[in-house]
């Protein structure tokens, strides 16, 4: 998640995500902002994705994988969720 250390006060963009950047990142949750709200991603269910993902347990394409993540992961905002994995190289 280094990728995702804001650079800057105005946060690290996500690809795919318009106006939606990361501001900060710990050991536990990503901090995401967009212009009309604010919200975390959790490390554990990142990394749980990625571990179904590395099982063949979620689909490898983003957009399939989106319900999948919200049924499989977590309800935590499954469309970013899924812009970040695809960022990260887990996603086509």
């Amino acid at each position: 998640m280094d990728r995702y250390q804001p650079k800057s006060d105005e946060g690290t963009p996500v690809p795919g995500a318009p106006q939606t950047v990361v501001t900060t990142v710990d050991d536990e949750r990503m901090y995401v902002a967009h212009r009309l709200w604010k919200d975390t991603l959790g490390r554990q269910n990142l990394e749980k994705a990625v571990e179904l993902l590395e099982q063949g347990k979620l689909p490898k394409n983003a957009e399939d994988a989106i319900s999948s993540y919200r049924a499989h992961v977590a309800d935590e905002r499954p469309t970013l969720a899924t812009k970040v994995l695809k960022d990260l190289g887990y996603l086509e």
